[in-house]
C-alpha cells in the first residue's frame, strides 16, 4: 500500500534506484555486462524524466558505470543503443546512446561491427544535429562491411534488401562525396577547396583535432576516402546519386581512389543527363566555388569542363562562360600566383606549371566546344568580349615577341579559339560596321607574320585564319568593305616580298591568297592579282603556287570555294579592261603612254609572274569573246586549255574572236595593244620562258592594232638568231606578220632581211649557233615572203630566195637547215609566192620524198604544200607532177610511226582541195581572204576511193596507212560532196577494218564510223544503220562475215593473256548494241571507245568527242523504249580491261543523265543480270558482275536488294574459290563491300536495327552453313570467319542476340579447325626442333587468349541475357563435349571463365551443371586443356551450390586416392588435375573455398604431402593460397588425421607415405605454435604418430622421425602420465635405431640421443650401446654398412659412414643418465661408452664434432655432482684425455668445440685438467686463434 501512496518521481527514482543495485553488485566484467545490456538502454531512458532529480540521479548512475566500463573487455549493448537512438527525439537521449554507441562500437567484432553498418544507414538523413558524428561512426564502419562483388546479383539487391530509403541514400551521397573533396587544413583556415566552413566541420566531427589521426586512434583518410567510394559503387546507390562522388574520386590524386571513381564514370555517365540545368549549376558552382565553399582543385575543375564541353546546354550560360574565360586567362596576381591556380595549397603546388597549363588548355578546349556547338544567341554575346580578352592574354605574354618562361601550349589554343570565336560571333567582330579596318584580320595577319612563339604557334594562328577564311567568306561584303579586305591582302603580298626589310619571321602569302579566293569573288581585279602575285613567289613554298594557280581558273576557284562550275553563268569574269589596268600598273587610261613602256615596267616589276599576268589577261579577252557569241568554252578543269585551243584550232571561234577583239580595239585600243606588247615582249625579252602565244593572237586582232607593233620589228632579230628552237620559229612568223604591215618603216625591215640573207649564203658551212641563225634566217625570211605577197608588197628578192632553198634542199645534210627549207618552202608554196617550172617541181618532190620517207613530218608537210602550186589538168606537165606528188605521198605506207600517217593525210587534204581544206583553216595569219588556188575538180573523189581500195589490201602497213589516210579526208574534206557522196563505202571499208589485228587500225575504223555517222543526214543515217544490222544478222555477206564473230582476234597474241582467249573493247561494243537489239548504237559507241593516246594528243581531233556524237535527241527516246540496255551497259562498266571500262563509263555517263535515278528504275532487271552472269563461263563476266553488285548496293536501302541478299552473298562465296586470281580479288572486293554494309548498319543508331537485324536473318545462317565457315575452300572458310568477327564487333545487343547461342558454338569450333596445321606437325616432332610441348602449349595456348575469335565469344557473352543463356547452354555444352583440338577446349574453358567473371546474374542458374561437366572434360591426354578446364572450374563454383562444390572436392578426392595404374605414370595426371582443380577452387572461388574449409582443407593438407613433385607443388600452392598460417591444422586437425589414419593403411605406398608425412607435418605444425602440443592435442595426434612410424623404413621417412623427435621434446606433459606411451615412445626409438637401412640409420640414431636428451625419466645406455657397439664392430671388421661400392658413390658412402657414426657417438653419450645410476654405475657407463668410441682410430670432422659436443654436454651434467668417483677413475682420465688429444687441428671451429669440451673436462676432473695442463699450455701458445686461444687458457684456470 506503500507503494501505492509514492509520487511518480518517487517511483522513477526507485526504479532507477534498483537498476544501480543492480549494477552495483556485480562483480565481475561478465556480470556488468549482462547488466548492461538489459538496463543500459532503458536507463538511459529515464533522461526523458519530466523530474529533474530522476535526470540527476540517471547522470549519477552514467558516471559509474563510465567508470565500470572503462576496461576494453566490457562490451556495451550498441545495437539496442542504435534503435534506440533512431527512435527517440530527446537530444538528451540521443546524446548518451551516441556517447556510448561510440564508446562500444570500437570493441565489437569485425562481424558485429558489419551488421551495424546498414542499420546505421537507414534512417541517417534523420540525424539532425548527431549527424557528423553519426557519419564518422558510419565511416569506421566500413572497414569491416563485405561489399558483393560489383555487378553480382547480390550487389544490385543491396538496397531493397536493407531497405534504404532514397532520402538516406541521398544524404549519404552527398557526405560521401564531401569526404572524398575533404583535405585537412591547417590552422587558422578552417575549409578546404569545394567545402564551406559548416561542411568542413561536419567531416572533422565538429573539429575533433585526431578524427583522421590514426596514430591518435583516428581514422586513415587515404584509406577511408578507398572504402567510402567503394561503396558508393555498390548496389547501395543509384547512378545519378553516385555521379557527383564518382566525378570527385576520378580526380583525386591517389590512384586507389581515382581508379575507383573512373571506374563508376564509366557506368554512371551514359545514364547521366548533362543537359539537366541544376546539375549544370552544381558543376558551375564546383567550378568557381559558391559562397563560403572555395572552388574545388584544378584536376576537379578539369573533370567538369570535359563534362561541360558534351553538354550543349552547358553553352547557354553565357555569364558562366565569360566567367570562366576571364578566370582562365588572367595574368598573375602580385604574389606571382596564376589564377587558375586559386584552391592549391601553397605547399602542394610543386607542380603549379603543368597544373596551370592543363586547366588552362581545359578551358580552352571547352570554350572551343562553345564556340563550335554554342546558340548564336550566346555566342553573340560572348564572343567579342571573350575575343579581347585573349587577344589581352596573348599580348600580356608579349606580342609579337613572346616573354620567357611563357605558357605556350596556352598561347596556341588562344589564337584557335580566337578565330573559332570571330567565325561563330557577330558580324561587326570581323568586319566593323563603322570605320571598317578588319582589325581582328589584320592583327592576326600581323601575328602569323611576326609571332616568335615558335613553329607550334604558327600552326595555330595558320589554323586560326582558316577558320576566319570561312567566315568572312559567308558574308555578302559591300564595296567598301571587300575594297578594305582586297587592299589590306595585296599589301600582305608587298611585305611579304622582302621580309628583312619588313621585319617579318614567315611570309603570309599562302593565307592571303586563300582569303582571295575564297572571301573575294572571280570578278575582283586584285583577288586575282594577289594569285599572279602568289605565282611569281619563287621564294616562298610550293603551295603558295598551286594556290594561286588555282584561283587564275574558274572551275578550280569555284572548287575552292565549294561549289560547283557547270556554267559560265554562275560565275562572273573581271572586265579585260580592269585586268588589264590592274595587272599593268593602271596607267593604260593615259592613251598617250606607249603600251611597250608600260609592258616594260611591268615586266622589271614582276618578272617572275610577267607571263602568267599576260596568259590570264588574254584568257579572260578570249572568253568575252567566246561568251559575246554564245561559244562558252565550259568551266571545268582544263578552262585554260579549252580556251587556247578553241583560239588555235576552232574555226568557229576564232571567226568569233575575231570579231570581239575588233570591237575592243575600237572600244580601248590602249589595252588591246598593252597586251600585244607584253606578248611580244615575252617573246623578246625572255625567249627561254616559254611558250609565247604572240602568232595566236596577231592573228586574231586588227592590222591597226599589230601596226602599233611595227616600231619593235627589230627586236625579233636576235631571237630570230638566237639558239632557242621555239622561240626562233615564233619570232620569225611574227616577224613574216608585223614585218610586211603596211605601217613598218621599209628601211628597218629592207635592213634586217638583207642581213638575214646574207647569213643564208654560208648556209654550206654553218654549224653550231650559226646554223641555228641560218635556220631562223630561213623561216623568218619564208614567211616575210609569202605574206608580203600576199599583202600584195613587192617580192623581189623571193625568187632569189627560192633558188637559194632549192639548193639547200638538195645539197644539205643538215637536219636543222632542211626543217627551215620546208617550212619556208611550204609557206611560199601555199601563199603562191614563186612560180616553179614542172622540172623544178618534180626535182624538188623527189628531193622531198627522200626525206620525208624517213617519218620526217616536216617534208610530209611540205610535199603536199608544194602540190598547190600545181594544176591538176591532165593536159600539162602539172597534171604529171600532181600525179607524182601523190605517189610519193603514197608510197609513204611504208612509214612504221603511225602519227606520220596523220600527217600523211594532212598533206593528202592539201593535194586535194588545198585552201579548202579543213586542216589550213587556221594557217592564215593575217587578215584577209583566203589565197586564190588552181582549180580542184576530181582529185578529191579519186584519192578518196584509191583509199578506200587500199583498206581492203592485204599488205597490213598499207591497210593502216589507208584507214588513217581515209579518217583524214573525212575529218578534213568531210563536207565536200566528193567525200558525202562516198559516205557509204568509207563505212563499209571502215568495218572490214574492225576485224584488223592491228589496235590502232580498229581503233581508227572505230573513231571513222562514228565520223560518217556524223557526217551523214538523216536518210543516210538510217540507211547506214540497216546496212550495219545487214551485216551483223546475216551470214551470207562475205565479205564482212569475219568482222564481229565471237572468233575474230582483235589483239596480238599475249598482248592480253586471259587463259581464255584474247579480249577486243568492240567486241564488247558490238555484243552490247546486238543484245539491246538496234545496232545504230554503235555509230553513237565508237567514238567513245577509243583508248589510244594518240587520240588524246591531237587538238585537231579534240572537238571530236562524247558531247557531238550523243547530241543527238532521239537517243533518251529511244533508251526509253529499250531498258534491257542497261543492264548490260551497267555490267560492261565494270570489265576488266581498262579500255571497256573507260569506254563503257563515257557512254553511261552521256547517255544517263540520272544515274541514281536510272539505277533504281532498272535495278531488278540489273541485279538478275549480274547475278546470272557472275557464275558465267567467261571469267571477265564474273569479274566485272563481282565489282558491279558491289558498286550497285552501295548506298541503297536494304529493301531494295534484300530479295537477292541470299543469293548475292552465295554468288559471292562461290566467285571466291574462282580458278582466276583476278576473280577471287573481285570477290573479295564484293564481299568486304557487303560486310562494309552490314557493318555500318550494326553501328547505326536505334532507327538502323531493323535493317540490320533483316540483313543478319539473311546473312548469318549462311555465313554458318556449307557455303561459308564450312567451306571445303579454305580462303572462302577465312573470309567468312572475317566477315563474322566483324558482324559480331559492331552488331548491338539486340540485333546479335538471337543468334548468339549459335554463334558462340560454331566460334569455338572454329578455334581448332583455323589453326595452322604446321602447329599439329611441329607439337608432333617437338623433339626435331629443340623444343618441348609445353612451349608449344603455352604459345597455343597464348594465341586462344589474343585471338580475334575469343574476342567475338567474349563480345556475344557480355550481350546474353537469360532468355539466350537458356538457348546457348546446350549449345555451350555440345561444344564442350564434341570439340576436338586444344584451341577449342581452351576457348570452351574461357568461355566458362567469362561466363563466371562477367555474367554471373544470368549464368548463376545453370553453374551447377556445368560444373557438373567439367568433372568429365578435365581428365584430358593434353596437361594445357586440364589446367584451362580446372582453372576454368574454380571460376564458375563462384556460382555454385554448396552441393556442387562438395561434390567436385568428392571427385578429386576420388581421382587422387582411388585411381588405379595414375601413379605407375611419370606424372600421375589425375592426381595433379586433382590438385589443379582444389587450386582453383582457392583462388578464383576464394570465398565459397572458406565457406566450405572443413571439407576440402584437410584433403589439401594431406596431398600437398606427396611425393611427386608436381602433385605436391599443386596442393602446396593450394594450401598457401587458402590458409594464412599454422593454426588451420590446429583448427581441423581431426579431419586430417581421420583421413591420414585412413590412408596409413592403403596398399598404396604412395597414399601410405603421404599420409605418414601428413602426421609428421602435423605434429611439427602444432608443435611450432605459440601454446606448443597441449595434452588433449598430444593425446589425439600419439595415435597416428605411432601408427606413422611403424612399417618398414621408405625414403624420407626421416620426416617422421623428425616430427617423433618434437613430439617427445613438447608434449612431455601428457606422456609422462601415460605409462604405456612413456614406454612405447622408448621402444620406438630403440625400434628405430636398430634398423638396418644405410641411409635411413644417421636418423634412427640421431633420434635416439634426441630422445634421451629430451627424456630424463628412461635410461637406456646400455641398450644403445649395445647398439653402437655392434655397429663400431662392423666398421672395425672392415664390413661397409651394406654401402654401395660403385666407385662413383664413394663420396656419397663416406659421409653416409661418418653421419652414422657421428650420430652413434652422439647417442651413446646421451643415453647416460647420471641422476638415474649409483655412482659406480655412472662410473661403468662413462668407461664403456669411452672405451667404444676410442676404437674410431681416424675420426673425420663429423665425427669430432658429435664427439665434442657430447662430451662436453656429458661432462657439464656431471659436474653439477659434487662427489663424483668416476671423476679421479685413472682410466676414464686416460681415456679422455686420448679422445681429446689424439687428433688436433682442424678448422677454428672444430677447435673451438674441441676447446669447450676440454673446459667441461677440466670441470668434471681437476686430475684430468693436472694430467693436460702441459699440453694445454703449449698449445694454447701455439694457437693462432686468439678465441681458440682464450678458451684453451681457460681451461687452466
Amino acid at each position: 500500500m506503500a507503494t501505492n501512496n509514492q509520487s511518480a518521481e518517487q517511483r522513477e527514482l526507485a526504479l532507477v534506484g534498483k537498476v544501480e543495485l543492480r549494477i552495483a553488485l556485480t562483480d565481475s566484467d561478465a556480470k556488468l555486462e549482462t547488466t548492461l545490456k538489459t538496463y543500459l538502454a532503458p536507463l538511459l531512458l529515464k533522461l526523458a524524466s519530466e523530474h529533474q532529480s530522476v535526470r540527476n540521479k540517471v547522470m549519477t548512475i552514467c558516471q559509474h558505470v563510465n567508470t565500470r566500463v572503462k576496461p576494453d573487455s566490457v562490451q556495451l549493448p550498441v545495437a539496442a543503443l542504435m534503435k534506440q537512438f533512431k527512435e527517440q527525439q530527446s537530444s538528451l537521449i540521443r546524446h548518451f546512446d551516441l556517447l556510448y554507441i561510440q564508446q562500444g562500437v570500437e570493441r565489437l567484432s569485425a562481424p558485429e561491427r558489419a551488421t551495424l553498418l546498414p542499420v546505421i544507414i537507414n534512417g541517417i538523413a534523420d540525424s539532425d544535429t548527431h549527424g557528423a558524428t553519426i557519419f564518422n561512426l558510419l565511416l569506421r564502419l566500413l572497414e569491416t562491411f563485405r561489399l558483393p562483388p560489383r555487378g553480382d546479383r547480390e550487389d544490385v539487391e543491396l538496397r531493397s534488401k536493407y531497405e534504404v530509403r532514397d532520402e538516406d541514400a541521398a544524404y549519404l551521397a552527398k557526405w560521401i562525396g564531401k569526404v572524398i573533396l575533404f583535405a585537412p587544413v591547417k590552422p587558422p583556415m578552417q575549409s578546404c577547396p569545394g567545402l564551406t566552413p559548416e561542411e568542413y566541420m561536419f567531416i572533422t566531427a565538429q573539429s575533433k583535432p585526431d578524427v583522421f589521426n590514426p596514430a591518435q586512434g583516428g581514422l586513415n583518410l587515404p584509406r577511408t576516402k578507398v572504402l567510402a567510394a567503394r561503396l558508393m559503387a555498390s548496389g547501395f546507390f543509384h547512378d545519378h546519386e553516385r555521379f557527383l562522388p564518382a566525378l570527385y574520386a576520378s580526380a583525386d590524386s591517389s590512384s586507389l581512389i581515382s581508379v575507383v571513381g573512373e571506374d563508376m564514370m564509366k557506368r554512371t555517365l551514359p545514364m547521366t543527363d548533362l543537359e539537366d540545368e541544376t546539375l549544370l549549376q552544381q558543376l558551375f558552382m564546383l567550378y568557381f566555388g559558391d559562397g563560403d565553399a572555395r572552388r574545388v582543385r584544378p584536376p576537379l575543375r578539369i573533370k567538369i569542363l570535359g563534362l561541360l564541353g558534351r553538354s550543349q546546354h552547358s553553352t547557354s550560360f553565357s555569364t558562366k562562360i565569360m566567367t570562366l574565360v576571364e578566370d582562365g586567362v588572367a595574368p598573375p596576381d602580385a604574389g606571382g600566383e596564376d589564377s587558375v591556380m586559386s584552391g592549391v595549397a601553397a605547399e602542394n603546388r610543386t607542380s603549379l606549371g603543368r597544373e596551370a597549363s592543363k586547366l588552362r588548355s581545359a578551358v580552352f578546349a571547352y570554350v572551343n566546344y562553345v564556340a563550335r556547338s554554342g546558340a548564336q544567341e550566346t555566342l553573340h554575346s560572348i564572343a567579342p568580349r571573350v575575343v579581347g580578352r585573349l587577344r589581352d592574354f596573348i599580348e600580356n605574354q608579349g606580342w609579337p615577341k613572346v616573354g620567357q618562361n611563357e605558357d605556350l601550349v596556352s598561347r596556341g589554343y588562344a589564337y584557335e579559339v580566337i578565330g573559332l570565336l570571330a567565325k561563330a560571333g557577330p558580324r561587326d567582330l570581323l568586319i566593323e560596321s563603322d570605320q571598317t579596318g578588319l582589325d581582328l584580320l589584320r592583327w592576326l595577319l600581323n601575328s602569323l607574320a611576326q609571332d616568335t612563339a615558335g613553329n607550334a604557334i604558327t600552326v595555330s594562328i595558320e589554323e586560326s585564319l582558316s577558320t576566319l577564311i570561312t567566315a568572312i567568306a559567308r558574308f555578302d561584303l559591300a564595296a567598301h568593305e571587300r575594297e578594305i579586305l582586297e587592299e589590306l591582302l595585296v599589301e600582305q603580298m608587298m611585305l611579304s616580298a622582302d621580309l628583312e626589310a619588313n621585319k617579318r619571321l614567315r611570309s603570309t602569302r599562302y593565307v592571303a591568297v586563300r582569303f582571295a579566293n575564297r572571301c573575294l569573288p572571280f570578278d575582283s581585279v586584285k583577288a586575282r592579282w594577289i594569285d599572279v602575285l602568289g605565282i611569281g613567289a619563287r621564294d616562298d613554298r610550293a603551295e603558295v603556287r598551286e594556290e594561286s594557280e588555282r584561283g587564275l581558273n574558274p572551275y578550280w576557284y569555284q572548287m575552292l570555294r565549294g561549289t560547283s562550275a557547270t556554267g559560265a553563268e554562275e560565275i562572273l569574269f573581271a572586265s579585260f579592261e580592269d585586268v588589264v589596268r590592274q595587272f599593268f600598273g593602271g596607267r593604260t587610261v593615259r592613251s598617250k603612254v606607249e603600251p611597250m613602256a608600260v609592258v616594260v615596267e611591268a615586266r622589271k616589276a614582276h618578272k617572275h609572274c610577267f607571263v602568267h599576268m599576260v596568259a590570264f589577261a588574254r584568257r579572260v579577252l578570249f572568253h568575252e569573246a567566246l561568251m559575246e557569241a554564245n561559244m562558252s568554252p565550259g568551266l571545268d578543269n582544263e578552262w585554260d586549255r579549252r580556251i587556247d585551243a578553241a583560239a588555235e584550232t576552232d574555226p568557229k571561234a576564232r571567226s568569233a574572236l575575231k570579231q570581239y577583239i575588233s570591237g575592243v580595239h575600237h572600244k580601248s585600243p590602249q589595252c588591246l595593244a598593252v597586251v600585244q606588247s607584253a606578248l611580244f615582249e615575252s617573246l623578246t625579252a625572255d625567249p627561254s620562258a616559254g611558250q609565247v602565244r604572240l602568232i595566236e593572237f596577231l592573228s586574231l586582232v586588227p592590222d591597226a592594232s599589230i601596226a602599233r607593233l611595227t616600231p619593235y620589228v627589230g627586236g625579233l632579230l636576235p631571237v630570230i638568231l638566237s639558239n632557242h628552237h621555239t622561240p626562233r620559229l615564233t619570232a620569225a612568223q611574227a616577224f613574216g606578220i608585223v614585218a610586211t604591215h603596211a605601217e613598218v618603216n621599209e628601211s628597218d625591215v629592207r635592213s634586217s632581211t638583207e642581213d638575214m640573207s646574207l647569213r643564208i649564203h654560208s648556209w654550206k658551212t654553218a654549224a653550231g649557233a650559226l646554223a641555228n641563225q641560218i635556220h631562223g634566217a630561213v623561216v623568218a625570211l619564208g614567211y616575210f615572203h609569202s605574206r608580203s605577197y600576199y599583202r600584195g608588197r613587192s617580192t623581189s628578192d623571193a625568187k632569189a630566195f627560192t633558188q637559194t632553198l632549192l639548193e639547200i634542199l638538195k645539197g644539205s645534210k643538215d637536219a636543222l637547215l632542211r626543217e627551215a627549207t620546208f617550212i619556208a618552202l611550204g609557206q611560199l608554196c601555199m601563199f603562191r609566192t614563186v612560180q616553179l617550172t614542172s622540172a623544178e617541181v618534180k626535182h624538188a618532190a623527189e628531193q622531198i620524198y627522200d626525206i620525208a620517207k624517213t617519218g620526217n613530218e616536216q617534208a610530209i608537210l611540205c610535199l603536199g604544200q608544194l602540190s598547190m602550186i600545181v594544176d591538176e589538168e591532165e593536159s600539162t606537165e602539172s597534171a604529171a607532177n600532181t600525179k607524182v606528188i601523190e605517189e610519193h605521198l603514197h608510197k609513204l605506207h611504208e612509214v612504221r610511226q603511225a602519227e606520220v600517217h596523220f600527217s600523211v593525210g594532212e598533206a593528202y587534204s592539201c593535194l586535194a582541195i588545198g585552201w579548202q581544206s579543213d586542216a589550213l583553216a587556221t594557217k592564215l595569219d593575217i587578215d584577209g581572204p583566203l589565197p586564190t588556188l588552181p582549180a580542184r575538180s576530181g582529185t578529191l573523189g579519186q584519192i578518196t576511193d584509191r583509199f578506200i581500195t587500199d583498206s581492203t589490201n592485204t599488205k597490213p602497213s598499207l591497210k593502216k596507212a589507208a584507214a588513217i589516210w581515209l579518217l583524214c579526208m573525212i575529218q578534213f574534206c568531210g563536207e565536200q560532196k566528193e567525200v558525202q557522196s562516198r559516205l557509204g563505202k568509207i563505212q563499209q571499208a571502215f568495218k572490214r577494218c574492225l576485224s584488223d589485228r592491228d589496235e590502232l587500225v580498229q581503233e581508227t575504223a572505230s573513231r571513222g564510223l562514228g565520223l560518217v555517222y556524223e557526217k551523214g543526214d538523216r536518210n543516210l543515217k538510217d540507211d547506214l544503220v540497216r546496212d550495219l544490222v545487214s551485216s551483223f544478222s546475216s551470214d551470207k555477206q562475205t565479205g564482212l562475215a569475219g568482222a564481229m564473230s565471237e572468233d575474230t582476234q582483235l589483239f596480238e597474241p599475249g598482248a592480253l593473256p586471259t587463259g581464255e582467249g584474247s579480249v577486243s573493247t568492240y567486241k564488247d561494243i558490238m555484243s552490247l548494241a546486238s543484245e539491246v537489239g538496234d545496232s545504230s548504237l554503235v555509230y553513237r559507241f565508237m567514238s567513245m571507245a577509243s583508248s589510244n593516246a594518240i587520240w588524246s594528243s591531237r587538238a585537231a581531233f579534240g572537238r571530236f568527242g562524247l558531247s557531238n556524237v550523243l547530241s543527238d535527241s532521239s537517243v533518251d527516246g529511244y533508251l526509253a523504249h529499250n531498258p534491257k540496255l542497261y543492264p548490260k551497259l551497267y555490267r560492261y562498266r565494270f570489265d576488266p580491261n581498262s579500255g571497256v571500262q573507260r569506254s563503257m563509263n563515257d557512254i553511261w555517263v552521256a547517255l544517263v543523265k540520272d544515274s541514281s535515278a536510272t539505277l533504281d528504275k532498272h535495278f531488278d532487271a540489273i541485279i538478275e543480270d549480274l547475278l546470272t552472269n557472275v557464275l558465267g563461263k567467261e571469267w571477265r563476266t564474273r569479274q566485272a558482275s563481282c565489282a558491279a553488285i558491289a558498286d550497285l548496293v552501295q548506298g541503297r536501302v536494304l529493301e531494295k536488294y534484300e530479295p537477292y541478299l541470299e543469293r548475292i552473298w552465295t554468288c559471292c562465296f562461290k566467285v571466291l574459290d574462282d580458278i582466276k586470281e583476278s576473280v577471287r580479288a573481285a570477290a573479295a572486293l564484293l564481299a568486304r563491300t557487303l560486310t562494309g554494309i552490314l557493318t555500318r548498319s550494326l553501328e547505326a543508331d536505334h532507327s538502323s536495327t531493323k535493317t540490320a537485324s533483316a540483313m543478319l536473318k539473311h546473312v548469318l545462317p549462311f555465313l554458318l552453313s556449307p557455303s561459308g565457315m564450312e567451306s571445303s575452300a579454305q580462303d572462302v572458310q577465312l573470309f567468312a570467319v572475317v566477315i563474322l568477327l566483324e558482324i559480331v564487333k559492331k552488331a548491338n545487343g539486340q540485333t546479335l542476340r538471337p543468334f548468339i547461342p549459335e554463334l558462340v558454338e560454331r566460334l569455338i569450333g572454329l578455334l581448332s579447325s583455323l589453326e595452322n596445321e604446321a602447329v599439329n606437325y611441329i607439337h608432333l616432332n617437338a623433339d626435331k626442333y629443340n623444343l618441348t610441348e609445353e612451349k608449344i602449349d603455352n604459345m597455343r595456348l597464348s594465341n586462344v587468349r589474343g585471338s580475334p575469335i575469343m574476342e567475338s565469344i567474349e563480345r556475344c557473352l557480355d550481350l546474353l541475357d537469360d532468355e539466350t543463356m537458356i538457348v546457348l547452354r546446350p549449345r555451350l555444352e555440345n561444344a564442350m563435349r564434341t570439340v576436338v583440338g586444344l584451341p577449342s577446349k581452351v576457348g570452351a574453358s574461357r568461355v566458362l571463365v567469362s561466363l563466371s567473371t562477367r555474367r554471373m546474374p544470368v549464368f548463376k542458374p545453370v553453374a551447377d551443371d556445368f560444373l557438373k561437366l567439367l568433372e568429365k572434360l578435365v581428365i584430358d591426354r593434353n596437361e594445357t586443356v586440364s589446367s584451362s578446364y580446372a582453372v576454368a572450374a574454380g571460376y564458375v563454383a563462384r556460382g555454385t551450390s554448396d552441393k556442387a562444390i562438395l561434390r567436385l572436392v568428392t571427385f578429386a578426392k576420388k581421382m587422387y586416392f582411388e585411381s588405379d595404374g595414375d601413379r605407375e605414370a611419370v606424372t600421375p595426371r589425375k592426381s595433379v588435375t586433382a590438385g589443379e582443380l582444389m587450386f582453383a577452387l582457392a583462388k578464383h572461388s576464394s570465398d565459397r573455398f572458406n565457406n566450405l574449409a572443413s571439407s576440402i582443407l584437410p584433403f589439401i593438407f594431406v596431398a600437398k604431402h606427396d611425393s611427386n613433385k608436381t602433385v605436391k607443388e599443386q596442393f602446396h600452392n593450394t594450401w598457401e593460397e587458402a590458409v594464412a598460417g599454422s593454426r588451420a591444422v590446429l583448427l581441423y586437425l581431426h579431419e586430417i588425421l581421420t583421413l591420414a589414419d585412413t590412408h596409413l593403411d592403403s596398399a598404396q605406398w604412395v597414399l601410405k607415405q603421404t599420409a605418414a608425412r601428413t602426421v609428421a607435418d602435423a605434429v611439427m605444425s602444432i608443435a611450432a605454435s605459440d601454446n606448443g602440443i597441449s595434452p588433449d592435442t598430444a593425446k589425439v595426434l600419439w595415435p597416428s604418430l605411432e601408427k606413422a612410424l611403424g612399417g618398414k623404413t621408405w625414403e624420407g621417412k626421416e620426416v617422421v622421425l623428425g616430427a617423433f623427435v618434437k613430439f617427445v621434446q613438447t608434449a612431455k606433459t601428457w606422456y609422462l602420465k601415460e605409462a604405456t606411451v612413456a614406454d612405447a615412445i622408448t621402444k620406438i626409438a630403440v625400434r628405430e635405431a636398430k634398423r638396418q637401412n644405410v641411409a635411413y640409420r644417421p636418423h634412427a640414431l640421431q633420434t635416439v640421443a634426441q630422445v634421451s636428451d629430451a627424456r630424463d625419466d628412461v635410461e637406456i645406455s646400455k641398450t644403445v650401446l649395445e647398439i653402437v657397439t655392434s655397429l663400431f664392430d662392423a666398421e672395425l671388421q672392415g664390413d661397409k654398412m651394406d654401402v654401395d661400392e660403385d666407385a662413383a658413390k664413394a663420396s656419397k658412402d663416406n659421409e653416409i659412414r661418418d653421419n652414422t657414426l657421428a650420430a652413434a657417438v652422439e647417442a651413446v653419450f646421451s643415453s647416460i643418465k647420471p641422476d638415474l645410476f649409483k655412482p659406480d654405475n655412472v662410473r661403468i657407463a662413462m668407461l664403456a661408452a669411452l672405451t667404444q668410441t676410442d676404437r674410431l682410430s681416424h675420426p673425420g670432422v663429423v665425427i669430432r664434432k658429435a664427439l665434442y659436443t657430447s662430451l662436453a654436454k656429458l661432462f657439464a651434467g656431471l659436474s653439477a655432482e659434487k662427489s663424483n668417483p668416476a671423476a679421479e677413475d685413472s682410466e676414464i682420465v686416460a681415456a679422455v684425455k686420448h679422445l681429446l688429444f689424439r687428433a688436433e687441428g682442424g678448422s677454428e671451429a672444430l677447435r673451438l668445440l674441441r676447446a669447450d669440451a676440454i673446459i667441461a673436462a677440466g670441470k668434471f676432473s681437476s686430475r684430468l685438467v693436472a694430467a693436460v695442463r702441459t699440453q694445454i699450455s703449449d698449445e694454447a701458445a701455439a694457437e693462432a686463434s686468439p678465441t681458440v686461444r682464450d678458451r684453451l687458457r681457460l681451461a687452466l684456470g
